[in-house]
């Protein structure tokens, strides 16, 4: 089947989590490059002519933050985490279904921890005016709040899977697969 079909087959909040996690991890991947710029400017900077910066250390800090929770959303989409494979891939069908749905509820679960104090600290950041420690006293609300957004956008894209699974435990559509995998 083409990818073309297979898109129009897609449920709507399907092609919505697939389209916001495609564009995240798009955008981590972009921030790896300037990230990459970054350190390449601080070691030039500092090493070759003297002249370290104040802010490379606090802006690759930042940096790495949005990467992990940008780029978590698309992790998860390509079933791109870290499992027990050699007994997670033994299973197939309705068991393999169940499994997905008993790690999928365990992963909102912690995920909506994470957003909920994530979204506090952020929050407590931006009325307290926080700002880093470095030479520059960057604000840390904006990238601290890039903890909840990854964290929602996680969750949307369980919460789908979880669905699509339980439609296919019922006998009412397909389970959800990833790329190049499925059940």
């Amino acid at each position: 089947m083409n990818t073309d079909i297979q898109q129009r087959e897609r449920s709507r909040p399907r092609r919505v989590s697939d389209w916001l996690c495609e564009r995240s991890g798009l955008l981590a991947g972009s921030l790896v490059i300037v990230m990459m710029l970054s350190l390449m400017r601080e070691v030039v900077g500092r090493y070759f002519f003297n002249s370290p910066t104040d802010w490379a250390v606090d802006l690759n800090s930042f940096l790495e933050v949005a990467i992990v929770y940008l780029g978590t959303a698309y992790t998860t989409s390509i079933d791109g985490h870290v499992r027990a494979d050699f007994i997670y891939t033994r299973f197939k069908g309705r068991p393999k279904a169940y499994l997905d749905i008993f790690i999928d509820f365990a992963s909102i679960f912690y995920v909506s921890i994470l957003l909920w104090e994530g979204w506090l600290m952020a929050r407590d950041s931006f009325i307290s005016g926080e700002v880093s420690t470095g030479g520059v006293r960057w604000p840390l609300f904006p990238f601290q709040v890039l903890v909840p957004i990854g964290a929602a956008m996680v969750i949307l894209l369980l919460f789908v899977r979880f669905i699509h699974n339980i439609r296919f435990l019922t006998g009412k559509g397909e389970a959800y697969t990833f790329a190049g995998g499925g059940h």
